[in-house]
């Protein structure tokens, strides 16, 4: 008989809709509930100050964790640690949607931000894939992306973003601007040499069997990730209509 997996077992290792990935997703819904009522009675400037200090806690989150993987990576390059990628981008989102309460910038992270940070944690790219439970890795990668979905949403369970379906425009707007910035990075960081396997936001290679698939049909770094763009604004369509919002 297979011996049932357990967070007791010191060699469990987490999969997707897994013991240990249930934990994880489990402890963030927690979370967002614990955010949603302390700041339930506060006003907007305590709100905002809230969201602000909980996405400042999320970054230093994820700058320890970036860091830390010189000492679990044997290739660890600085360089590859920049915030350039989608959840890393969705971080200094929050932030600044916190300092300003910008409507376009907050729709950005709880529609993007959130989806980026979800399909982070239902398609781990293959460094993250069946990592031990009470590993470093799996604790910064897991923890951080469930930090970074609590902030995200936030904004909406705080009642201080209120979500309209035209929004979607501007999370694509950002996400494609974001894609941009990242692939001139990509290249600079290239050509100089500062990291030669620079890969920001994917836009110069594909990680995964989805991306790939992308690349096959259209062939052109960058431009590849368009279907990617157009299928995270339905989502993104889907997602604030389930919240019982209209145009």
């Amino acid at each position: 008989m297979k011996k049932k997996d357990s967070l007791f077992d010191k060699d469990l290792k987490i999969k997707v809709f897994g013991i240990g990935w249930w934990f994880y997703m489990i402890l963030t819904a927690l979370g967002l509930l614990a955010v949603s009522l302390l700041g339930k009675n506060m006003d907007e400037q305590g709100k905002m100050k809230l969201v602000l200090v909980l996405s400042i806690i999320e970054y230093i989150v994820l700058r320890i964790y970036k860091f830390s993987l010189k000492h679990i990576r044997s290739n660890y390059n600085y360089w590859n640690e920049l915030p350039c990628y989608l959840c890393n981008q969705s971080t200094l989102m929050c932030i600044l949607a916190s300092l300003t309460g910008n409507i376009p910038v907050m729709s950005y992270c709880v529609t993007i931000g959130t989806l980026g940070a979800l399909l982070a944690v239902f398609m781990p790219d293959s460094y993250n894939k069946d990592q031990p439970f009470y590993s470093k890795q799996a604790l910064g990668f897991y923890g951080y992306h469930g930090l970074l979905i609590i902030s995200c949403l936030s904004f909406y369970t705080l009642g201080l973003y209120k979500p309209r379906l035209i929004h979607t425009l501007w999370g694509m707007l950002f996400t494609f601007l974001l894609a941009c910035l990242a692939h001139v990075i990509n290249i600079f960081m290239i050509k100089t040499g500062l990291n030669p396997g620079s890969n920001y936001v994917f836009t110069m290679k594909p990680d995964n069997y989805f991306l790939q698939k992308m690349y096959d049909a259209i062939h052109i770094r960058l431009l590849y990730l368009i279907p990617l763009l157009l299928i995270l604004g339905v989502l993104s369509f889907v997602m604030l209509a389930l919240f019982g919002l209209i145009i």
